[in-house]
Parts: C-alpha cells; sequence; structure tokens
C-alpha cells in the first residue's frame, strides 16, 4: 500500500527530470538536499535566469531539481531519454563524480550545460538563450546601461 503513495511522487519526479532535459527550458540542478547554505545561490542562479529570459522574451520555465531528485529518478527513466538528453544528465553526473557537491549549482539551458559551482550572472546566461529579434534589442540596451 505504502508503494501506490510513492508512485505518485515517482511519476512526478520523471516527468520533472525529463522535462528539465529537455530544450526551451532553463534548470537549476541544486545541492540545497545536501548541503546547508547553498538555498542562497540557487535563487540567485534563478533570479538570473528570469532576467535572461525576460529580456530574450522567451516564455520558458525555470525549473530547480536537486541532485538527489535527479540521482534517484535518472535510473528509472535513462532508457525514455534521446542521445541529448543522456549526453547532458551524463555530462551532470561526471561533474558530481568530479567535484563532489562543489559543482553545485549546475545552470542547464536549452539542453546544454552552461555552469556549475556559483550562480551565473544574467548576461552569460543570455548568451546561451536563442536569439529573438528582440532580445538582440534588448541585449543591446542591457549593455549600453552596463
Amino acid at each position: 500500500m505504502l508503494g501506490f503513495f510513492k508512485k505518485g511522487s515517482q511519476d512526478e519526479d520523471n516527468t520533472v527530470i525529463k522535462r528539465a532535459l529537455s530544450p526551451e527550458g532553463v534548470v537549476v540542478v541544486s545541492a540545497s538536499c545536501c548541503m546547508q547554505g547553498t538555498a542562497d545561490v540557487d535563487a540567485q542562479a534563478e533570479a538570473s535566469a528570469r532576467s535572461a529570459l525576460k529580456a530574450a522574451n522567451l516564455d520558458w520555465p525555470v525549473l530547480t531539481v536537486t541532485v538527489t531528485q535527479a540521482q534517484s529518478t535518472l535510473g528509472r527513466v535513462s532508457g525514455e531519454l534521446d542521445a541529448t538528453q543522456g549526453a547532458l544528465a551524463a555530462q551532470v553526473s561526471e561533474l558530481f563524480m568530479s567535484h563532489g557537491l562543489s559543482a553545485f549549482p549546475v545552470l542547464l539551458v536549452n539542453q546544454r550545460l552552461v555552469s556549475y559551482g556559483g550562480a551565473p550572472d544574467q548576461a552569460l546566461i543570455l548568451k546561451a538563450l536563442p536569439a529573438t529579434p528582440d532580445a538582440a534589442l534588448r541585449q543591446a540596451a542591457h549593455e549600453d546601461a552596463a
């Protein structure tokens, strides 16, 4: 009976992880589940992502996934991932294996690993986003203001 209740949570985690590895999204892979004091850095990364998306005029989600959630789910969904998603998951796993928790937060943008080990700024995220006609104008205005 307890497995029944966990199934819904696993299904939700499966959906979140597959969405996180899909295009047209920004993902913060967080270590807040494992390391105290990282929530502030995650919040900075999320805020930079939202600002960059707004500047690029993109209505993409900003997802936050914990490393524990990702690790426990990837085994279940690995057979459902395409080659790009699998390679992205492998990159994050390799970072974790080589750098431990200091690799987090990891920022993924449109199926690309953009930064790790700290909160990226808006400009870095904006460069990783696909160009849209008004994004170029907004970026130029942002650079002029800076």
